[in-house]
């Protein structure tokens, strides 16, 4: 019974090691933004954690007693928060540089306009 926890416990932090590894190769390549790195590195953090002490951590004390069913369902509401948190935290994000691109294309529009008047102007006068 030890043995196949500490192989499920191997599996789980090679997987979170490895997803660590991808977070950071995404972030040096430019493709993942700073913000969401740092939030993405703090969650695969807490769940290494949550791996290396899940025998100490007083959650899985409680779910020792619940059946197979209640247990998988406490953990899929606790991931799909997570999830949910960053997905959320991200579209936010996206939001703000949407209306912050929006309000910029309006001033080089105007900008544009007001350079190709004063253009005009200085046509007309020479």
């Amino acid at each position: 019974m030890m043995s196949s926890s500490l192989t499920v416990q191997g599996i789980c932090l090679t997987v979170l090691a490895l997803l660590f590894i991808y977070t950071l190769w995404l972030m040096r390549s430019g493709r993942l933004n700073a913000h969401v790195t740092v939030r993405w590195i703090l969650a695969e953090g807490a769940a290494f954690l949550a791996v290396l002490l899940w025998q100490w951590l007083p959650l899985f004390g409680i779910t020792s007693t619940m059946g197979d069913r209640e247990l998988l369902m406490v953990l899929a509401v606790v991931f799909f928060a997570l999830v949910a948190f960053l997905m959320l935290d991200s579209l936010a994000r996206i939001s703000t540089h949407t209306h912050q691109i929006k309000l910029l294309t309006q001033e080089v529009a105007l900008l544009r306009e007001h350079v190709e008047s004063g253009s005009q102007n200085r046509r007309e006068g020479a």
